[in-house]
């Protein structure tokens, strides 16, 4: 009971809920993990050269199956890319090789 009657006190419960909101703020809403910053058309070139021919025939057997955002997924992470740029660069491999889309 004493827990609940210090939990009502309103300097507490401001408090509380200054806490949850700062932490949130500073959390952000979790959509910083979804792309890096954007890179310049040179950094792309660069990061899609790094890329090993192992990890492009694990891209392109996903893209031949038919599992295109597998292939994005892949991409990202073999090069660090964001979202768009992956995106991009999987369908300009997909055109280059006339993969067709299932």
């Amino acid at each position: 009971m004493a827990m609940i009657d210090k939990l009502s006190d309103p300097v507490i419960l401001f408090a509380l809920v200054l806490a949850f909101v700062l932490g949130f703020m500073m959390r952000g809403s979790g959509r910083g993990s979804l792309s890096p910053a954007p890179m310049n058309r040179d950094e792309i070139d660069a990061a899609l050269k790094r890329v090993t021919i192992s990890r492009w025939m694990d891209i392109d057997a996903e893209i031949a199956a038919g599992r295109k955002l597998a292939a994005i997924k892949l991409l990202r992470e073999a090069t660090g890319l964001g979202l768009k740029d992956s995106k991009e660069a999987v369908e300009a491999r997909m055109a280059e090789r006339r993969m067709t889309r299932h």
